[in-house]
């Protein structure tokens, strides 16, 4: 297996991104290609003591890179020496069997779409992240900012492939889906979600109904929880603002004393595990699915161990064939045991 990494486009620096790969590549077994400017590449390479003669690891020259800031369609169409677009076409090549990027989620999506195009009747592609929960088992949520606007039908298509990467990837049986709703009574919400909530009741899925985001990292209620993507990253962020907020206040209110600190000394172990239960950005990419090929997008501020957690979620996709499964499901929904 060959996964290729994107290490120009992240908030940190490419040595710190190269060394999260270094360390999922041998962790795994497999090859790292890493894209970006091969002088800051290789200069990290060697300071991480890999020889330029361990085929375990290569470059893929790309001088450009795609920034935060960018427009994501015209960086898509313009920049076509970036480590984005250049690690996008190996894989559309089949150079490599996944791409990994911290970059631009607006030019990953876009550039994912121009240079692989979408898995056949998958009308919209998605992305998908596992959030955290007290249950001890992660909820997958999509879309969570592919696309700000939606019609029922992307949300049913959403609903099969988060149903289809539960199944493939984290071996759920029979994973259960709920619509995020304001409220769990049928009538609840929109225009969009009552009719997406009518349209998926129709379907073979284990369809729960309308889920309330309050109940989400508490009670999981269900596996696989569908929205549109302006909803869905509203969520993802407030999440992340939240878990923020937990961890500053329990910081103030550690300080203020000596008996305090002390206490706060003895109980940084579980404070560590705290942070570590509550951050999605820790816990692997978010894989784009619906279009052709691996595509899993990393938080924009990953270091080394996020990095290797985003490898980890392409690694499993490659081994669980999610794409080939996607293309048989929508050949008629009942294709892949759905």
């Amino acid at each position: 297996m060959r996964i290729l990494l994107d290490v120009m486009g992240g908030d940190r620096p490419p040595g710190e991104l190269i060394a999260g790969g270094v360390a999922a590549g041998r962790r795994h077994g497999i090859e790292m290609v890493f894209a970006g400017d091969e002088l800051v590449v290789r200069r990290a390479l060697d300071r991480i003591g890999v020889s330029p003669r361990d085929t375990a690891f290569s470059i893929l020259h790309a001088p450009d890179v795609v920034r935060m800031d960018d427009a994501p369609v015209r960086a898509a169409r313009e920049k076509r020496d970036s480590s984005l677009l250049r690690g996008l076409g190996a894989l559309a090549e089949a150079k490599v069997d996944a791409f990994v990027s911290p970059g631009n989620t607006g030019a990953v999506v876009a550039g994912s779409l121009f240079t692989l195009g979408r898995v056949a009747a998958i009308p919209r592609p998605g992305i998908l992240v596992a959030l955290p929960t007290l249950e001890g088992r992660d909820l997958l949520v999509i879309d969570v900012g592919a696309n700000a606007d939606c019609s029922a039908e992307h949300l049913e298509s959403f609903a099969l492939m988060g149903v289809t990467y539960a199944r493939s990837v984290l071996g759920i049986a029979q994973p259960s889906v709920g619509l995020l709703n304001i409220g769990e009574e049928d009538t609840k919400g929109n225009r969009l979600t009552i009719e997406a909530f009518r349209a998926l009741r129709e379907r073979p899925l284990d369809f729960r109904g309308n889920v309330e985001p309050h109940d989400l990292l508490t009670e999981r209620p269900v596996d696989v929880v569908v929205c549109d993507g302006f909803v869905g990253n509203v969520l993802l962020k407030s999440v992340e603002g939240g878990v923020a907020a937990v961890t500053t206040l329990l910081k103030r209110a550690v300080v203020r004393n000596l008996i305090t600190k002390l206490g706060a000394f003895l109980l940084q172990h579980s404070f560590r595990t705290l942070r570590a239960t509550l951050s999605y950005s820790r816990r692997g990419g978010a894989p784009l699915l619906g279009v052709n090929g691996v595509v899993v997008i990393a938080h924009g501020r990953s270091d080394a161990e996020a990095i290797g957690s985003a490898i980890d979620v392409a690694v499993r996709e490659v081994r669980g064939d999610v794409v080939a499964r996607l293309a048989r499901g929508f050949e008629g929904w009942a294709a892949d045991g759905i």
